[in-house]
């Protein structure tokens, strides 16, 4: 693994390296040294200043594009790695710049607790952090130069420059509030609609002005600058790389005959010395490997650009496929870092679709803690078309909903029209605006699922889908888990029907559902045979033995389970109808679909139907009806549980052809 995104990352060209990086929120200062008659002095009656916020309508100055580039090259790997003695309040690690939080000065939280505590303020540590920055550079002569730096540091001189900023702030705020208050009042007595819209446009890019100058809190950052070229940052900050970017430096070998050093990873690893319980207690090693400095620079490199959100999620790394992993971060390059793992396979894929293998899938995720990998995998073979035994595409057909029937050609096609159906936009989430978040790895807020059952069914199934999809491990999702989805999600959403408007909140979920079940089932049996008959094909012979048992020529001494449950649920639905209830949800389904035994269904039939004897029955349900009520077997009816659903949303056929509603109505 740690080869292959070493050789990746080398293969990134410098400008992608680097997109995406962003400012630090607070204020920026830069100063700039000057020398008169052989003696180095700090401009600080010249300096440059900027307050950078994350405010979307504030664009980067050409000044701030500066700050974040220096900043990015004077930056510590972490706190654990500052060098201000373990005090972890001084965030950057170069003699050019020093950067802390507001919260370290008078009036700040960390300084009020340091206070109370009795220890070192951030002044104290100022001493200790150049002698260890200014160790960074080569010659004792640079060092000598940058002490008049440091003196302004350690003498406090930095607290006047900051007093004077904060202060033409608060000019530059009280400025612009009167400015505000001035047009409001002109805005207030003025008439003309025109004129009142362009005083209103000007108040707002005020409001935003005044942005640049509001007090900082406690987390924004100070950070001051020294004038030097970018180039001088990144020297110096790659020899604290060198020395830093090991886990630990008591591992490290001297260099070699080129110059490399070998040490411990610190790419994701959790080795720690001083905590025993984190070390392996049985090995004869102390360490399994070590790894260049120059490997671990690229693998710093590659964490930086995670952390960034820099890289296509999930990651693409190909083996010896340069080529190809080129066109895949220029693709990703040209869509300005926003291209999916899905644009990126269907902009290459007709083109390469040979070359969509033996690749390592990433996929990582930011959060609070830092950097976590939640999936990585190598993929033998990208499958990104569906196509079935004869090589034709999927479809879902018409079978309860004829409005509802579609082709699904590829992996994505089943990705945002199948799971975003049956996982109730839970899994598979359609934004307003028309754009998809894929929650495979993402915390899901049980609340905000259709219901617990559905949630607990993402849970426990997402990362096969994931695996179906993305890695295409066709036996990641097998048939007796796809009915386990889509008999609980049908059943839940029974549970869940209302009648809203005359109109069943939940018949266009079930019908959907039905008709992906039952034309899908067999794309996810493996053992499937080619002569095998589809549920999509046995439902269509169901409704023909419906046909002819209401007409009086089944032959039922032949009749199946399977057919003895459709017709069941078109006896169902028919009594149903008569009813004068209320409450004409599909509620109502739910004790007949809790029957395990042929008796205890014929029993709840029976029930319902003395309940509505006084009703008119067509002929065409009584020879059902007298089919359902005298059949017998000792079957666990949750075999037949689909067909039993199939016969109450399939359209009823024991209604009076003339006069033959169909299951989404509503009885009046």
């Amino acid at each position: 693994m740690i080869k292959e995104i070493v050789q990746f990352t080398k293969s990134l060209d410098e400008e992608f390296k680097e997109m995406n990086t962003e400012p630090k929120e607070g204020l920026h200062i830069i100063l700039r040294l000057s020398e008169e008659n052989g003696t180095i002095r700090l401009d600080t009656d010249n300096i440059l200043y900027e307050r950078y916020t994350k405010n979307k309508k504030q664009a980067e100055s050409e000044f701030i594009k500066k700050c974040k580039f220096l900043s990015a090259n004077a930056w510590c790997i972490n706190t654990n790695k500052c060098l201000d003695s373990g005090a972890k309040a001084i965030h950057s690690c170069s003699p050019f710049c020093v950067a802390f939080r507001r919260e370290h000065l008078e009036g700040g939280k960390k300084f009020a607790e340091k206070q109370k505590n009795n220890k070192e303020q951030i002044t104290e540590l100022f001493s200790d952090y150049f002698s260890k920055s200014l160790e960074l550079l080569a010659t004792p002569q640079e060092k000598e130069r940058y002490k008049v730096f440091e003196a302004f540091f350690t003498q406090r001189q930095f607290e006047h420059i900051l007093k004077n900023i904060f202060s033409k702030f608060s000019e530059e705020t009280q400025k612009i509030d009167a400015e505000i208050e001035a047009l409001k009042e002109q805005q207030k007595n003025e008439s003309n609609k025109n004129l009142k819209e362009a005083l209103k446009q000007k108040i707002t890019e005020l409001e935003q002005e005044k942005e640049r100058y509001k007090p900082l809190e406690d987390k924004d950052y100070i950070i001051f600058y020294l004038d030097e070229p970018l180039e001088k940052y990144k020297k110096v900050h790659q020899k604290y790389l060198a020395d830093k970017l090991f886990n630990t430096n008591k591992h490290n070998t001297k260099p070699d005959e080129e110059g490399n050093i070998y040490g411990t990873s610190n790419f994701f690893n959790t080795y720690n010395s001083k905590m025993p319980f984190l070390l392996h207690r049985t090995a004869t090693f102390d360490i399994t490997g070590r790894i260049s400095d120059k490997d671990a620079m690229y693998l710093h490199e590659f964490e930086q650009m995670l952390a960034r959100n820099a890289l296509p999620k999930p990651l693409i790394i190909f083996i010896f496929k340069e080529e190809l992993q080129k066109n895949v971060i220029s693709f990703f390059k040209d869509s300005k870092l926003k291209a999916s793992y899905k644009e990126i396979i269907e902009h290459l894929w007709e083109k390469h679709k040979d070359d969509f293998a033996n690749y390592y899938l990433l996929f990582y995720t930011k959060t609070m803690n830092g950097l976590v990998f939640k999936d990585f995998d190598f993929v033998t073979k990208f499958e990104y078309e569906l196509r079935d035994n004869q090589g034709r595409y999927w479809e879902i057909e018409g079978l309860f909903d004829t409005g509802y029937q579609f082709t699904i050609s590829n992996v994505f096609s089943f990705q945002e029209q199948i799971l975003h159906v049956i996982f109730n936009n839970n899994l598979i989430v359609k934004k307003k605006e028309g754009d998809w978040i894929y929650k495979y790895f993402d915390d899901i807020n049980e609340n905000y699922c259709k219901s617990a059952r559905n949630y607990l069914l993402i849970l426990k199934y997402r990362q096969a889908f994931y695996d179906y999809i993305y890695k295409s491990k066709r036996q990641a999702v097998s048939a007796e888990m796809f009915h386990d989805i889509m008999q609980t999600s049908i059943l839940e959403d029974i549970r869940l029907d209302k009648i809203k408007d005359n109109e069943h909140t939940e018949r266009s979920n079930i019908r959907k559902k039905l008709n992906i079940w039952f034309s899908l089932y067999e794309k996810f049996d493996f053992n499937l045979k080619t002569n095998h008959k589809t549920m999509a094909s046995k439902l269509k012979e169901y409704r023909e033995f419906m046909e002819a048992l209401a007409e009086g020529q089944a032959d039922v001494s032949q009749a199946s389970l399977e057919e003895f449950a459709f017709a069941a649920g078109q006896v169902i639905y028919y009594i149903l109808e008569k009813s004068k209830s209320a409450d004409k949800s599909y509620q109502r389904l739910e004790p007949y679909l809790q029957q395990v035994s042929c008796e205890g269904l014929k029993k709840a039939i029976a029930n319902d139907f003395a309940r509505y004897k006084h009703e008119t029955y067509s002929a065409r349900f009584e020879k059902a009806a007298a089919f359902v009520l005298t059949y017998q077997t000792n079957a666990n009816l949750k075999k037949v549980l689909p067909e039993l659903l199939a016969g109450v949303f399939s359209n009823n056929q024991l209604f009076p052809k003339k006069n033959n509603p169909q299951p989404q109505e509503v009885a009046t």
